[in-house]
């Protein structure tokens, strides 16, 4: 049987949510899943992205993050387009979804991705999400999240409010990338920004965000040069803390690029040395998954969902959050020891291999069978 399925997202950039929708996109299979996209941001990047791949892509902006106004329109899309389950990512589509749900009557799932108390720069705007999350979570018919962290979260969060409700972990998965041609990749990027072949670039791919703990990984790169020459620091991404990440980094003396958006970000990949991701919180780290791909040696911090796929000095080097020494430390090592550099890398690869899209997608697939044959 084929379920008509609405996802609804901000879409406001292609972060690892976004990706998420986009693999699901490209795989479910059509006599199971026919699936719609309403985007809450207006001139959405996602939606464009989705349209390519022949998506039934709808626009309906929110003006500002607690607009309801969407509603009425989003529920007559639902009904327009005989929608049998809304599957919500996100804070905004947590809270439109769950409101359409409950106003005509249908299931609304969400995925977690991460912590919405960290998906904000301001307090009080963290604080009105989680309310509002807090007030609609009744409205749920199940939660899918990204790590067993994120679950345990979860539950701490909701109690028994949630106890009833169907909570399952479908890790992320990725499928195979293209890296056939490495050394043209290497170059071609490294040319483009300026970065000579003789330099050694640490680099990251992410939102600019507070919570993604980029001036640690400034700090760390900084007590490194003072031992290893050399050192570029490549940031991909954009975010609301660009300009004081700019003039952080002019203080450095550090030489960097800083590219803001590129698509495929995981195409930079071979012009890096060493991957770090030195966030105070992540749902799973969706970007490792790339990195370890593009067979480059992985540094990331023991925070969320981290932990449950790499395991430390096996097939990263997991670090404290906020500690640049241990950022630092963790390069050195990296860079001095060819044989542990060789492990992480084989390991990291053999690990990515075992998340792949088709198992994503099957378990996504059958939690909708979970949650509509419960409902009937």
């Amino acid at each position: 049987m084929s379920y008509r399925v609405l996802h609804l997202i901000g879409g406001g950039e292609i972060g690892g949510a976004e990706q998420h929708v986009l693999t699901l996109f490209n795989n479910f299979k059509q006599d199971r899943v026919m699936p719609y996209l309403v985007c809450l941001v207006a001139n959405s990047p996602l939606a464009v992205l989705a349209q390519s791949l022949g998506v039934h892509t709808t626009v309906i902006s929110m003006r500002f993050p607690v607009d309801i106004t969407p509603v009425l329109p989003i529920a007559q899309f639902c009904r327009t387009n005989r929608i049998d389950i809304i599957h919500a990512h996100g804070t905004r589509a947590n809270l439109i979804g769950r409101l359409v749900a409950k106003l005509i009557s249908l299931p609304c799932i969400t995925t977690m991705h991460s912590l919405p108390e960290h998906d904000y720069t301001s307090g009080w705007k963290a604080k009105i999400a989680l309310m509002l999350d807090n007030m609609t979570v009744p409205f749920s018919a199940g939660i899918i999240t990204v790590s067993n962290s994120l679950q345990a979260s979860l539950y701490q969060r909701y109690g028994k409010r949630i106890k009833n409700l169907p909570v399952k972990t479908v890790y992320n998965g990725y499928p195979k990338l293209d890296f056939d041609k490495y050394n043209e990749m290497r170059n071609s990027f490294r040319n483009k920004w300026d970065i000579s072949d003789n330099e050694i670039v640490v680099g990251t791919i992410g939102r600019l965000h507070p919570v993604k703990g980029h001036s640690y990984l400034i700090s760390g790169l900084q007590l490194l040069s003072q031992e290893i020459p050399d050192l570029h620091l490549l940031l991909i991404g954009d975010g609301p803390i660009r300009n004081s990440l700019h003039r952080e980094l002019e203080k450095s003396n550090l030489p960097y690029t800083m590219t803001g958006h590129v698509f495929p970000a995981w195409g930079a990949l071979p012009a890096i040395d060493i991957f770090v991701l030195p966030s105070l919180s992540e749902g799973m780290g969706l970007v490792l998954l790339e990195a370890a791909q593009a067979e480059v040696p992985i540094v990331a911090s023991r925070v969320g969902g981290i932990p449950e796929i790499w395991e430390n000095q096996i097939s990263a080097l997991l670090i404290t959050p906020a500690e640049p020494e241990e950022i630092a430390a963790a390069c050195k090592r990296i860079l001095q020891d060819e044989s542990l550099r060789k492990h992480l890398i084989s390991n990291a690869a053999q690990r990515a291999n075992t998340l792949n899209e088709k198992t994503m997608t099957e378990e996504t697939s059958s939690f909708y069978d979970t949650i509509l044959n419960k409902g009937r």
